[in-house]
């Protein structure tokens, strides 16, 4: 690996991981949203059996949360295990 090669794949190293940032923050939104779809659903069930729109739209809220966030989770393990590829490509070529 010629070192124009190795200054592209570092760049690359820092572009997926500022990617990786960006992907863990909307996770934690996801799981936000997830809690308060909890807080939802525990208000609108737990009262009168009249008032039904606040437990259906809370258990929506999480259950759209609780799927994102695990999306999510999987892209960030993934996107990890190739950053960690491609330092071992640096760091393998410099040892050469």
């Amino acid at each position: 690996m010629n070192v124009k090669e190795k200054e592209r794949l570092i760049e690359e190293i820092k572009m997926q991981m500022t990617a990786l940032e960006k992907i863990n923050a909307w996770k934690k939104l996801a799981i936000f949203v997830s809690a308060v779809g909890v807080a939802i659903a525990y208000t609108g069930l737990s009262g009168t059996p009249s008032v039904l729109f606040p437990g259906i739209l809370g258990i929506c809220l999480t259950a759209a949360g609780f799927f994102s966030a695990a999306i999510l989770n999987l892209g960030l393990k993934n996107g990890r295990r190739n950053v960690e590829k491609m330092i071992n490509a640096v760091d393998g070529s410099r040892m050469s």
